[in-house]
């Protein structure tokens, strides 16, 4: 789930390049996830602001997958 969860924050950044807030989200969450899950509160934002997909996977993954 963590690789689909990286796939679609990435896609979420590539169709939201004109807005900065998911660029901002996304690259914050990418570098969290390269150690541990992030925390909820940032996955929420991440569902909300840079793609809903990639917000609910990552709320779902379980912390053994980072």
């Amino acid at each position: 789930m963590k690789t689909a969860a990286k796939v679609f924050i990435i896609i979420g950044m590539v169709f939201g390049f004109w807005m900065i807030l998911p660029l901002i989200f996304g690259f914050i969450t990418l570098k969290k996830m390269k150690t541990e899950k992030p925390s909820v509160g940032l996955c929420i934002c991440d569902l909300l602001f840079c793609n809903t997909i990639g917000g609910i996977l990552l709320l779902l993954s379980k912390p053994e997958e980072y």
